[in-house]
């Protein structure tokens, strides 16, 4: 009776011990096929990643295994990294690290302090950020040493590349872009050697980027394309789509503009298909800026209303503000609507400053993990006798301070006798002074704090004056893009400028000049900006092509706009305005005062000739002696040089004996360095302007523009 009862309970026992296995490991699949859905929709259906990651932990917590629980955690933080929720994120990071230690699972270890590493990237905490990375990097080397399984190879190899790749990108966000390519260029070895072909995009993505923010252009475009050779628009989309914008924006990449937009379309299709509202939105106003002055203006009022749809919709999107005011104070002002381009101007100014601010604190945080890494092989002797000295010396001087107390005390009580009868007796002769005192302080406060206001006032009115004039200045792009051998110097006298540069182009044509307006500072950059408005009517509004027909419609535009005043307005211009055909180089000139030179190499490359083409002597404005203005032209060699000018830089006082540099050592100079490479002219002009000013003031606003044909 016994025995069968005992082989009762053994089938028993045995059945149930074999039906739970059997659900633990039915468990431990489904966990990891949610892993796998989750992957499958972590970017492109929220909901569903959700769903499926909620269910990976659900069966995890099932199956009781540590290792099993450590890679629930592990995705859940991943989903709440993809929401942006980084501290939460950082949180489930630690507990996917603490069941994979208590599982001793080595490569989980690894990947658990990489993506704790990622976390504290993400909160700008870069020294954490490293710290783990560097784990992550330690742990999976040590696994290589080991040389265990093919599989296990494999995974620590990846993970060694991902943190290599982790720690580049930490020293780039700090600055330390040296280190940053001795990390990339270690990790791309082995995802060449592993076959990781996305990885190897993003590397060669990332170094595209440093070489960028190097300023070597050339490297730059190099990885660029190498990047885009590998994560093609099928495969790694997202990898591809932004080496696609970064591309695309890279400046001086030789890229047409044709080209450039071409690019960006197509990254923003990408960016669509893929549903990442965040880069479609990004894209967007690469797109705006890019392409400003080629699109319709109802072509950008309609991608200014996707984006702000975008970023009303998604909080996640306001630090794309700045970026959207800014531009779209640009298009208002290119519209006429300035009441819209200075409200966005003002939203933009005041994001500005706050984002200038934050990246401030960045600065400082990353400069100090700077020194932190710089200082951090100091001998331990060194810091302690350090410490004891700090010891010694705090002891000495409290031992001092506590007998100065005593010696102090015993004189003061001394001197306390002998000047409490003085003080009584001028108590109330002090009080008396001090009430006078303290109302003409009182009063001079109220005096300084009103000029105050008013002098911030008159600071911040002048600021937002700047940012507007600046928004009607042509753009760096539009020079690069038109004029692309060619140097700008612009040196305003205030803030504010009356010297102008303004550039159209028309079928092949680019029209340019560079315009000095009566006055500086304030009043001059309100002239400026009637002035700028009036050319930019005459060639779009009046599809006037002719230089000198240019200049007679403008000087009509401005004196209209000022007949409106009951005061009499004499203000005007003086102008030098060119047209180049980029085809046939024929240059038309007509100028109002000023002149054009067009300095010609000759068969001396020490003797160039210098050209002057002369302007009218009248200026843009209500002048007495009103005449149509002239034209001239000439056919354009390669390497001419021209040159337009305002005459800031002759009549700077200056030099030896204070006295104005001139024309004619202007033309010698000129003449002297035409043929260094444009960038070189400008540092060289740039410098000797304030060798020549030295301790003088400067007396007006200087512009001149080089182009070489």
């Amino acid at each position: 009776m016994r025995a069968k009862l005992f082989h009762t309970t053994f089938l028993l026992v045995f059945l149930f011990g074999f039906l739970t296995l059997h659900a633990q490991e039915s468990d431990r699949k489904n966990a990891y096929r949610c892993f796998k859905l989750f992957e499958n929709y972590e970017y492109t259906n929220v909901d569903l990643a959700k769903t499926y990651v909620d269910s990976g932990l659900y069966y995890a917590k099932k199956t009781k295994s540590s290792k099993i629980l450590g890679r629930a955690y592990q995705y859940m933080g991943w989903y709440y990294q993809d929401q942006s929720k980084f501290s939460k994120a950082n949180e489930l990071f630690y507990k996917s690290l603490a069941y994979l230690r208590k599982a001793n699972d080595e490569q989980g270890i690894a990947d658990a302090y990489g993506n704790l590493g990622n976390s504290y990237f993400d909160m700008k905490d870069y020294q954490k950020a490293l710290d783990f990375q560097l784990l992550s990097l330690s742990q999976n080397e040590k696994i290589l040493k080991k040389k265990t399984n093919a599989d296990a190879v494999h995974n620590a190899l990846q993970g060694q590349t991902y943190a290599l790749h982790n720690i580049g990108t930490i020293y780039s966000s700090i600055g330390m872009y040296d280190k940053a390519l001795e990390y990339e260029y270690r990790s791309l070895p082995y995802e060449i050697k592993s076959g990781n072909k996305h990885g190897e995009s993003i590397s060669y993505n990332m170094l595209a980027i440093l070489y960028s923010d190097l300023g070597k252009v050339d490297s730059a475009v190099y990885y660029y394309k190498k990047a885009l050779t590998i994560a093609g628009p099928t495969m790694y989309q997202e990898n591809y789509a932004t080496t696609l914008q970064g591309y695309a924006t890279l400046e001086n990449s030789g890229l047409s503009k044709v080209k450039r937009a071409s690019i960006l379309r197509e990254s923003l299709e990408i960016r669509r298909d893929l549903g990442d509202v965040s880069m479609e939105a990004k894209v967007l106003l690469d797109i705006c800026e890019s392409e400003f002055d080629e699109l319709e203006k109802d072509s950008l009022s309609s991608l200014f209303s996707m984006v702000n749809a975008l970023i009303e919709n998604n909080p996640d999107l306001d630090p794309l503000k700045e970026k959207y005011y800014q531009l779209y104070a640009r298009y208002a002002s290119k519209k006429g609507d300035f009441d819209k381009a200075y409200f966005s101007l003002e939203n933009f100014v005041e994001l500005k400053a706050l984002s200038d601010e934050k990246r401030r604190v960045q600065d400082l945080i990353a400069g100090d993990i700077k020194r932190q890494l710089l200082t951090k092989n100091f001998n331990d002797s060194i810091r302690i006798e350090n410490n004891f000295a700090v010891e010694r010396a705090e002891y000495h001087k409290e031992l001092s301070e506590i007998q100065n107390i005593v010696y102090l005390s015993v004189i003061g009580f001394i001197i306390l006798i002998g000047a409490l009868t003085a003080f009584i007796t001028t108590s109330r002769r002090r009080k008396r002074i001090n009430l006078m005192l303290t109302e003409k302080n009182e009063l001079i406060q109220e005096q300084k704090a009103i000029v105050e206001e008013k002098n911030q006032s008159i600071s911040d009115s002048i600021n937002y004056a700047e940012r507007l004039q600046r928004a009607i200045l042509p753009t760096k792009d539009q020079f690069n893009t038109y004029l692309p051998d060619s140097f700008l110097v612009f040196l305003p006298k205030d803030v504010v400028s009356g010297d102008f540069y303004w550039m159209e182009e028309k079928n092949g044509v680019i029209y340019t000049a560079v315009a000095d307006c009566t006055g500086h500072g304030v009043p001059g950059a309100m002239m400026s900006v009637v002035c700028s408005d009036a050319l930019s009517r005459a060639v779009n509004e009046f599809q006037l092509l002719a230089p000198k027909d240019i200049l007679d419609k403008t000087r009509d535009l401005v004196i209209r706009k000022f007949e409106r005043s009951d005061e009499s307005v004499s203000d005007g211009m003086d102008i030098s305005l060119i047209s180049i055909d980029l085809e046939s180089k024929a240059l038309t000139f007509a100028g109002a005062n000023n002149s054009l030179y067009v300095i010609r190499p000759s068969l001396s490359p020490n003797e160039p000739v210098l050209i002057e083409l002369k302007g009218d002597k009248q200026p843009i404005g209500n002048y007495a002696h009103k005449n149509d203005f002239s034209q001239q032209e000439m056919t354009l060699l390669k390497g001419d040089v021209l040159y337009l000018f305002s005459d800031g830089f002759a009549d700077q006082f200056g030099g030896p004996d204070g006295k104005k540099f001139k024309y004619a050592p202007f033309k010698k100079e000129l003449a002297t360095i035409c043929q260094l490479p444009m960038h070189g002219q400008q540092e060289y002009l740039e410098k000797l302007f304030f060798s020549w000013k030295g301790n003088l003031d400067q007396i007006d606003d200087v512009c001149i523009l080089g182009i070489r044909v």
